[in-house]
């Protein structure tokens, strides 16, 4: 790990005093349970490692761990790799540990500890850009446009709220910029303004929803214990608001079946229902996460948008294919990976070009005649977990970003 350091951000600010007591443990036990303990322990690590590059607070981590037969580790090239280096280290330190048993036994345990606790020390110094700090103060797209469900309400308007998976803050401008053209087609039309900015974050996805949906800091957790919450898709059903949310992964991950209702959605459709629209929904998109294809899902809510436009509705739409590890697109026009690409980083490259599908959709459904006054939110979950430090310096690691399409037609109401 000290090896790949220089390349690649990888917290592990327990994992060497895992293997120290693990060490200590085994040469008090039969060989043979070395085989298993630092396998064991390799797991582990790579787990806390993952727990930190996506945000996740240890709780939710290990509770985590029961949607992971919803996931498909093996379609990911990366992972079967990683985890396979990090299960031969295991193998590899039991090997040791059983070879130098009576050396062992007979070493003083100080030299070891102050090791574990420098090399704890080095790792933090060398990841301290990348890694999150904790928030000054609560924040939140719609808190910091004093947005919420009374002005959305009195102003008679629709609300989509999109959350782009992985979205961080572009720390370059001209980066940013990329993205924020997509929007143009939209401004075309003089129906929008357009304000954009950035905003603290805490935990993973679910963490974001509980700050956009809920205006707190929380995670999915938060939500299962009672039957109903103040969030903000409650408030606007109470004011007559058909509360909608889409999402093309399957409903039991962070089991978002059970408390999407309790925050205040009238409907929610994932993977298991949407999939029986074979024709709209054929395709699948992603690798670990597979699931429907969010240009799938973008013609759905344009579909429900357009449709009874008398009634108003929140809609919310939580995207799914940038999730890491993402599946590039082919021959995109971004050209990644070659001297004319969009971003000279490919893998920066590849995720903004599957971002920017994202707000090509918007555009597509803003300037879409049919479409009722509705204003529109483009919001990043968390800072864009990438593990290579080349692709992480492109991000503000602190912030993700936000996007407010503010519509200025009146309604039938005058407002």
């Amino acid at each position: 790990m000290l090896l790949v350091l220089p390349f690649y951000v990888a917290a592990r600010p327990l994992s060497p005093f895992l293997y120290l007591i693990g060490g200590l443990f085994a040469l008090r036990a039969k060989p043979t349970l070395a085989y298993l303990l630092f396998p064991l322990i390799a797991l582990i690590d790579f787990g806390l490692v993952v727990m930190v590059a996506f945000h996740l607070p240890l709780g939710a981590a290990i509770q985590s761990m029961r949607y992971m037969a919803s996931l498909d580790l093996t379609s990911s090239v990366f992972y079967v790799v990683v985890i396979s280096l990090f299960l031969a280290n295991g193998i590899a330190v039991a090997c040791l540990v059983n070879h130098n048993r009576q050396v062992l036994r007979g070493a003083t345990l100080l030299p070891v500890a102050l090791v574990a606790v420098s090399v704890t020390m080095l790792e933090r110094h060398a990841n301290r850009a990348f890694l999150k700090q904790p928030a000054d103060s609560f924040e939140s797209a719609l808190s910091i446009t004093g947005i919420d469900a009374a002005v959305v309400a009195n102003g008679d308007r629709n609300l989509l709220f999109v959350m782009v998976e992985g979205l961080g803050a572009f720390s370059s401008p001209v980066h940013a910029a990329v993205l924020s053209r997509r929007l143009q087609p939209a401004l075309a039309t003089g129906r929008y303004e357009l304000s954009s900015g950035l905003s603290n974050f805490e935990g993973s996805t679910t963490g974001a929803e509980s700050r956009e949906l809920c205006g707190r800091w929380g995670d999915h957790t938060d939500y299962l214990r009672r039957t109903s919450y103040d969030c903000f898709p409650a408030a606007m059903a109470d004011r007559g608001y058909r509360t909608i949310s889409y999402h093309g992964f399957s409903q039991r991950m962070f089991e978002r079946d059970k408390w999407y209702p309790r925050i205040g959605f009238l409907e929610s459709h994932f993977l298991e229902g949407l999939a029986a629209d074979s024709n709209r929904f054929r395709q699948r998109c992603g690798s670990v996460f597979t699931g429907l294809c969010d240009n799938d899902i973008a013609s759905a809510i344009r579909d429900r948008l357009t449709t009874n436009p008398a009634e108003r509705k929140l809609l919310y739409w939580l995207t799914l294919n940038s999730h890491i590890p993402y599946v590039p697109k082919l021959e995109g026009n971004f050209k990644c990976g070659s001297d004319a690409a969009e971003i000279a980083n490919t893998k920066v490259c590849e995720l903004t070009e599957l971002w920017a599908d994202v707000f090509d959709n918007v555009a597509t459904i803003a300037t879409d005649p049919d479409l009722p006054p509705t204003d529109i939110f483009i919001v990043g979950d968390h800072p864009t977990p990438l593990w290579e430090r080349a692709a992480a310096k492109h991000f503000t690691p602190h912030k993700v970003q936000w996007h407010l399409l503010r519509d200025n037609r009146a309604t039938t109401n005058g407002a």
